[in-house]
């Protein structure tokens, strides 16, 4: 059960519940997602597949996914708006009071959780419970990638590739080609690590890159790069879905990679007059950057250690600008280059 900084109304609600019980070790940490709801636990299992854990294992993390009935949920009023805001987006507010953050989801639900304890509720709408998407990308993620910082690993919004034991990581905001490219390179014999958020930790000096299964984004111009996408038009509706993603398990398990050193950071442009490029970023310009797509601003307890952690990774990596053309065979060719200059 939950104790210590979770209020005595959320204990009661959780007594009264049924649980569906799963346990997921991602990358060495366990979290374990508890479900009154089936839709809920579902959501979760196709979230965090490729991780599923042994019942047994000693959980540095506790989720708890609960519906809630139109009529609320006791101490919903307690939670909602209270302690510092820290970061208001349109689809969310974060809240933080001491060790306690609070998370809602205006027409999703709301959640309260001890980051230092590794425990979080998560009351969801019932009109979510059947949206997948929206549970595990709007409702669980945000305050689970919080705990998972809290541990040491931290999410930059990027894609990541091996190849041959090099790292390289792709950090960009949406819609400057990081899917694109990610395809590209598959076909030139890279292996894919994540297309739109990995995460990364220390590893001695330098730093690790870490699989995740976020869905990849695709556009018409990248479906065309691979057969394998062709059916990549969502038909199910998800209030906050992109309209097109693919399941990793569309590209085949052959073309990923678990874990990879960090060797390169190359942060991708789409060139203007469609020649393919590069040049070399000085260390400082690109910690100001990296920053930018590393979350680093949404919780000071994690801030310090996460910059540590990128501030080290610019200093131990060659970093570069690509400015990407529309011919795949030169992009794979220039970051073959930047490979072997490493």
């Amino acid at each position: 059960m939950v104790t210590g900084g979770l209020k005595a109304d959320v204990d009661r609600r959780l007594a009264g519940a049924r649980l569906n019980i799963a346990t997921y070790d991602v990358h060495g940490l366990v979290t374990r997602v508890y479900s009154d709801d089936h839709l809920l636990a579902l959501s979760i299992q196709d979230f965090l597949r490729p991780f599923r854990g042994l019942p047994g294992e000693e959980a540095d993390i506790e989720f708890y996914l609960l519906t809630r009935g139109t009529e609320g949920d006791g101490g919903e009023s307690d939670y909602r708006g209270e302690g510092e805001l820290l970061y208001d987006w349109q689809v969310l507010r974060y809240r933080s009071n001491g060790s306690l953050r609070y998370q809602e989801v205006p027409g999703g639900g709301w959640i309260v959780a001890d980051l230092e304890r590794g425990t979080a509720v998560a009351f969801v709408d019932e009109e979510i419970a059947g949206c997948p998407w929206s549970v595990a990308h709007v409702i669980f993620f945000p305050i689970w990638a919080q705990m998972l910082k809290t541990r040491g690993v931290f999410p930059v919004h990027a894609a990541a590739l091996d190849r041959g034991g090099t790292g390289i990581l792709f950090p960009g905001k949406s819609n400057c080609g990081k899917s694109t490219l990610s395809l590209h390179l598959l076909h030139h014999g890279y292996r894919l690590l994540g297309d739109d958020t990995v995460f990364v930790r220390r590893a001695g000096k330098g730093a690790e890159l870490l699989f995740f299964p976020e869905e990849i984004n695709v556009s018409d111009d990248s479906i065309d790069l691979s057969a394998q996408l062709a059916l990549a038009r969502n038909i199910t509706r998800d209030r906050w879905r992109p309209e097109r993603r693919v399941n990793f398990s569309e590209i085949g398990p052959q073309s990923l990679v678990e874990s990879a050193a960090a060797k390169l950071l190359v942060f991708p442009v789409i060139a203007e007059d469609g020649r393919t490029r590069y040049e070399r970023v000085a260390p400082k310009d690109a910690l100001s950057e990296l920053i930018l797509y590393s979350f680093l601003f949404m919780d000071p307890m994690t801030s310090k250690e996460n910059f540590a952690l990128l501030a080290g990774l610019v200093q131990t990596v060659d970093s570069y600008r690509l400015f990407m053309g529309r011919d795949g065979d030169e992009l794979a060719g220039a970051v073959d280059e930047m490979i072997a200059a490493a």
